[in-house]
């Protein structure tokens, strides 16, 4: 016979997963839904143009079945090609041009004009077609990934954002990218969402948690267990040339960024959201897209 507390938790998991499965987030039942809410709320007052290319709405349709793409242009080739001509002469110069973490120390969106004319291309007709709605960019950072220790660590592990729904993740890499340079792998959303639902029904992992050991390495472990398992054939890895775009979403099991020694990953992420107006580009242009936080607390705000 079930205890209150055990008949608690059973329904505390089943209404936790249920959310999750909604709105593709661990932000819980509680935090979630509000995200997905302002989407639709953009949607209803969406009246700009969707008009695209059948390839953009295709990749869209596999965004939505994955939970993850990629596609190359030549035009995104000429913008990658471009922004690495340029770091590449600040390398040469002597300048200082990294932080300890390898993420480029100045604001990119300011520094490099190609990101406004990324976002006005392909990629932004893609965002348009997937929200059904306008788009606005949380933060962008730009990453140079080198082999710097024995082993992967931090997001070179199996591992999810955690952040709502809403949000894509968006890869833009600057030079063509293998998996010898640390190529994002990445699992679909069906099976990282079956992951997940082992991770939240097991007991051990809270009790090693509990215990005091590292929740990340715990989960981490976890995660990799489970894909040599049983889902290593699921497992998707994008290359190809500068200029790729890989578009995912923040909460599927993903890892990358850990070349093989002397290779190196030229890339840029940016956290991208529903918008209920046009993307404010000309404020961009000014005040840029520094990382502020990991997730927006309102979906509403202006960024």
């Amino acid at each position: 016979m079930l205890t209150l507390a055990r008949l608690r938790r059973s329904v505390g998991l089943r209404l936790e997963l249920k959310a999750v499965k909604r709105h593709r987030s661990r932000l819980g039942r509680r935090l979630a839904p509000r995200y997905t809410e302002y989407l639709e709320a953009c949607r209803t007052a969406f009246r700009g143009d969707r008009v695209t290319s059948p390839e953009i709405v295709g990749q869209a349709r596999v965004f939505g079945d994955k939970g993850f793409t990629s596609f190359w242009t030549a035009e995104n080739q000429r913008l990658a090609d471009a922004m690495l001509a340029k770091i590449r002469r600040e390398e040469s110069s002597g300048a200082d041009i990294w932080d300890a973490d390898g993420r480029y120390r100045d604001e990119i969106y300011t520094s490099f004009p190609e990101i406004e004319r990324l976002f006005q291309g392909t990629l932004g007709a893609f965002l348009t077609e997937v929200y059904r709605a306008h788009f606005k960019i949380f933060f962008g950072v730009l990453y140079k990934s080198e082999r710097l220790a024995a082993a992967p660590t931090g997001s070179q592990l199996w591992h999810t954002d955690g952040g709502p729904g809403t949000c894509i993740n968006v890869m833009f890499y600057l030079k063509d990218v293998s998996t010898e340079d640390g190529a994002m792998e990445c699992l679909p959303w069906d099976a990282s969402l079956a992951i997940y639902r082992k991770e939240l029904c097991s007991g051990e992992v809270q009790r090693r948690i509990r215990s005091g050991e590292n929740e990340r390495d715990v989960k981490c472990g976890l995660y990799l267990d489970e894909i040599s398992r049983s889902h290593r054939a699921r497992v998707e890895q994008p290359r190809g040339k500068a200029g790729l775009l890989l578009p995912f979403r923040n909460n599927i099991l993903h890892k990358g960024g850990y070349p093989e020694a002397g290779r190196v990953r030229y890339v840029c992420v940016f956290h991208v959201y529903p918008s209920a107006a046009a993307p404010p580009f000309v404020r961009y242009r000014s005040a840029g897209i520094a990382k502020s936080g990991s997730y927006p607390k309102d979906p509403a705000g202006d960024f």
